[in-house]
């Protein structure tokens, strides 16, 4: 549910006066970027209030058909829930505490937010499917501001955390799917030398200068425009994927030392990419084709959704036509409405592939009734 709110009190007396209260859930708390300065003061009364709750910030929040810049979408998991906290480092992930483990045979799914700054996200998604494997359906968002500050984005029993990631373990079962809209148009090219989340070569020249050529070859329209939010709005990279789809990624911006491309996840050497493009048409349908991949369930209890923050900006005031696509799309078999975020990166897998972290994506997750 969306609560708009005026101090962090307000949000506690708000979420405690909800009638999931009364058992006690673990409540997710999906706040607008603008609370950021108030997150650990957010995160501390909460704790004080006596409620369970972890959650992050994001630059906007998605309320049926609506986008709010400010208040929380608050939701009740259920009260057996379990979290965990990972600091990230170079080359490294440190779990604040033991990372929860799958239990028993019933149904299980999971959430995780990361700090899509942080560094190693990649090392975090794959230090989760070490843990879990293939069959545990995975959804999340990459969390932060909307001008890509550094500061705390995520929090969890009081305490604000920034560089990190979040796990909960969810004792629901999830239906996942994915989908975005690009189209490959050139390639495959190389990653012949990278660093990290920079891309230093393409086909063993400078990244910026040989992903500017393709670019402008394409349309020649953007002949000396800037990479970021320019080139990257219409024509972002794509991982090629067999069987599944292409994990896009997003040039943030071009070091002129160097030529390297910033992108928002690391990237293997010797990857092949593409470059891909979309329009309004394309990336519309693929939001309404996640949904209809779920395949109208009868017993959806709610409906969360991660929608990427520069696919927002790429669709601008058609923006809400894809909001609207997903809302006729999940009318269609469930009256629950999606709710969820504007993310930087998307995190996703229906427990069928390894979990990714995509770029200008749409993920969808129905949560289902226990049966």
């Amino acid at each position: 549910m969306y609560l708009d709110f005026s101090t962090p009190d307000d949000l506690a007396r708000q979420i405690a006066a909800r009638p999931e209260s009364a058992a006690r859930p673990l409540w997710l708390v999906l706040l607008a970027d603008c609370h950021g300065e108030a997150l650990a003061t957010i995160a501390a009364t909460l704790e004080s209030a006596g409620l369970r709750a972890c959650g992050a910030l994001f630059p906007g929040l998605i309320d049926g058909g609506a986008v709010r810049h400010s208040g929380a979408i608050v939701t009740a998991l259920p009260g057996e829930s379990r979290w965990a906290i990972a600091d990230l480092a170079p080359g490294s992930v440190t779990w604040r505490q033991p990372p929860p483990a799958l239990e028993g045979s019933g149904e299980v799914s999971s959430v995780v937010l990361v700090d899509c700054l942080g560094p190693n996200v990649a090392g975090l998604l794959e230090a989760l499917y070490d843990l879990y494997g293939h069959g545990l359906p995975q959804f999340g968002a990459g969390a932060g501001y909307h001008d890509l500050r550094a500061a705390p984005t995520l929090f969890a029993a009081g305490s604000a955390f920034a560089n990190a990631g979040l796990t909960i373990l969810v004792p629901e079962r999830f239906t996942v799917r994915v989908r975005h809209g690009w189209r490959r148009v050139r390639g495959p090219f190389v990653a012949s030398r990278t660093r990290g989340s920079k891309l230093l070569e393409l086909n063993w020249e400078p990244a910026g200068r040989f992903y500017r050529q393709q670019v402008e070859a394409e349309n020649p329209a953007l002949t000396g425009r800037p990479v970021f939010p320019d080139l990257n709005s219409g024509y972002p990279l794509g991982i090629g994927r067999d069987g599944s789809e292409d994990v896009i990624r997003d040039p943030m911006g071009v070091d002129e030392a160097d030529q390297g491309i910033a992108l928002l996840s690391d990237l293997r050497e010797n990857t092949l990419l593409y470059l891909v493009h979309g329009d309004r048409n394309s990336l519309v349908a693929a939001a309404r084709e996640a949904v209809a991949a779920c395949a109208a369930p009868d017993d959806v209890a709610r409906c969360l959704v991660s929608d990427c923050f520069s696919r927002a900006l790429m669709l601008g005031d058609a923006f809400p036509e894809e909001l609207a696509a997903v809302g006729e799309e999940l009318a269609k078999f469930t009256a629950t409405r999606p709710e969820g975020v504007l993310a930087l990166g998307e995190i996703a897998t229906d427990g069928h592939q390894p979990i990714e972290f995509f770029n200008k994506t749409f993920v969808v997750a129905l949560a289902h009734t226990p049966s």
